[in-house]
């Protein structure tokens, strides 16, 4: 996630494939246009950000013909369940046609979890080695166990959605 050009000039020498754009961030065009001429897919995090807003920064986007997903974010931390807004996965990628996923931030893996059986292509989560460690989002991360076990259960949730055939016989 770079905050300026040069940060995106240091990125481009540490050879990233992807770059993020917080929400705060979400109407810096100057920014946008600098990682664009990277031709990177660009993942946009909607935590601040109107639909209004979203709406013209992905038409500036597709314009310039940049690759891009949507993280559906809210920007609390931590994250009540009540807040969180699953039902903005389906909405975006209905809207935008394009990846979705979930940044988040309530310290649980259980909304990451249901975001991936939703649909959600990419999962953004803080990790910590300790929640009673000091610093402002200490409480609303994952321990390395907890995204050890995110990630195997986005695994098995992978494999479950899956394409099976039914057998249409009965015996």
């Amino acid at each position: 996630t770079p905050f300026s050009n040069e940060a995106v000039n240091l990125l481009e020498k540490l050879n990233v494939n992807k770059y993020k754009i917080g929400s705060g961030d979400i109407n810096n065009k100057l920014l946008i246009d600098r990682i664009a001429l990277t031709k990177k897919e660009l993942i946009l995090s909607t935590g601040l950000t109107t639909i209004e807003e979203l709406d013209g920064i992905i038409q500036h986007i597709r314009f310039k013909n940049i690759p891009f997903s949507i993280l559906q974010c809210t920007t609390k931390y931590p994250t009540p369940p009540e807040e969180i807004g699953l039902n903005w996965i389906n909405i975006f990628s209905e809207k935008y046609l394009c990846p979705v996923g979930l940044s988040d931030h309530s310290g649980y893996i259980y909304s990451s979890l249901g975001a991936v059986a939703l649909g959600a292509n990419i999962i953004e989560a803080h990790v910590t080695f300790d929640k009673r460690m000091f610093g402002p989002d200490a409480t609303s991360s994952l321990t390395i166990d907890e995204f050890t076990e995110l990630v195997k259960g986005i695994r098995f949730i992978e494999k479950s959605r899956e394409s099976i055939k039914k057998n249409t016989q009965q015996n």
